[in-house]
């Protein structure tokens, strides 16, 4: 086949559920906040806004569409988090995205706590692989052929990229932190940047088109009311301070000289507005406007075009998880690659009574009892 025929046109994407959203700030920004206040304005049924809750930043707030995974574990059992979220929560969300879907957007509150839940989730499935307690990444990266994180980036990665494929829009909510930085010639400078690893950014920064950064900024005025850009000075010449200023949250949607972690995939965005969901909604729709120039088609005509793609693409990935013979091969490896000495020889015994053979491998390609061995795997690790 050419590739030519594999050439098309694309279209920008101009639904909140069609593109990867990260807002980031530091504590008590308003990330939540602005999630809760942004989906009730645009989606007209709250179940169409989902918010998978890695912490419990959203307990001041009504929401009515929440599913609170810090729930399922903490400290030691950490772990079972993650477990659930990849086990539980995304087979579902696929499968409900083919069947009838309800959700449009996902919510996850927040990414650093998602990853603090993955990084668990490995260790403990390391442990049970290898028979030793690993205490970090690096102590995997130390004592056995496996790059801790790389570990983490592949288990990050891959349940938020099936959400994607399946139609989901996601919306990361993040930390911030201010950061020295130094440059290749010695020269350093502080900045605002998000608090995750590196590991963490390939993941959730690299894959955003719209990123948004709250950082409470502070006007100062003198007692008249006057804005003061430098501070009084006492008799002495001594710098004093003043006991009146204003401090309001805003919304960056560029970089600047102290925000760093702002931008995205879209050439219409303004530096910055003030705090507001209204805000947030119009500087998204207005940077979709901007970008379509050449376009004959409504934009409510492209939005009936992405329900289509995301229908599509959704069936596809759903039929691929169930029925495809390469996809439950892999489903079964990653579970024996986890399981115990004792374990893999029980799952041995178990494939011998059904397939005759004790190495499922050699069932590769024979859907039926792929299904079989996933089923007998999924048993004896639970």
């Amino acid at each position: 086949m050419s590739f030519r025929k594999k050439i098309k046109k694309n279209v920008p994407k101009v639904e909140l559920q069609s593109i990867i959203t990260l807002v980031a700030g530091g504590y008590k920004t308003g990330k939540t906040r602005l999630w809760k206040e942004v989906t009730e304005q645009h989606y007209a049924d709250p179940e169409e806004a989902l918010l998978l809750a890695f912490e419990d930043g959203y307990e001041t707030w009504e929401l009515e569409n929440i599913v609170p995974l810090h729930e399922e574990g903490t400290d030691k059992d950490l772990w079972k988090v993650w477990d659930f979220f990849k086990k539980q929560v995304v087979p579902d969300l696929v499968q409900e995205a083919k069947s009838g879907r309800i959700v449009k957007l996902i919510g996850v509150d927040t990414a650093d706590r998602a990853i603090d839940a993955c990084t668990a989730w490995i260790l403990y499935d390391r442990s049970k692989k290898y028979g030793k307690d690993f205490v970090s990444l690096q102590d995997i990266s130390d004592n056995t052929k496996e790059n801790g994180w790389v570990c983490l980036s592949e288990e990050l990665r891959k349940p938020f990229d099936t959400l994607k494929n399946a139609g989901y829009g996601l919306f990361y909510i993040g930390w911030t932190k201010e950061k020295e930085t130094t440059l290749h010639n010695g020269l350093k400078y502080n900045s605002i940047q998000l608090m995750m690893s590196n590991t963490g950014k390939k993941v959730f920064e690299s894959q955003a088109s719209l990123i948004c950064c709250l950082f409470n900024e502070t006007t100062v005025f003198d007692k008249s009311g006057k804005e003061l850009d430098e501070n009084v000075k006492d008799k002495k010449k001594r710098d004093v301070a003043s006991n009146f200023h204003d401090t309001k949250t805003m919304m960056y949607f560029r970089p600047s000289d102290f925000v760093e972690i702002a931008g995205g995939r879209y050439t219409n965005l303004p530096e910055k507005e003030e705090y507001s969901a209204e805000n947030f909604l119009k500087v998204f729709e207005d940077a979709v406007n901007g970008q379509l120039k050449k376009t004959t088609k409504s934009v409510d005509e492209i939005k009936v075009d992405e329900e289509k793609d995301r229908q599509e693409k959704a069936n596809e990935l759903a039929d691929k998880l169930v029925n495809d013979p390469t996809e439950i091969m892999h489903q079964v490896d990653e579970i024996v690659g986890s399981m115990k000495k004792e374990q893999k020889q029980k799952a041995a015994t178990e494939f011998e009574k059904l397939f005759g053979v004790k190495n499922y491998k050699q069932e590769e390609g024979n859907l039926e009892n792929l299904k079989k061995a996933l089923e007998i795997v999924k048993k004896i690790s639970e």
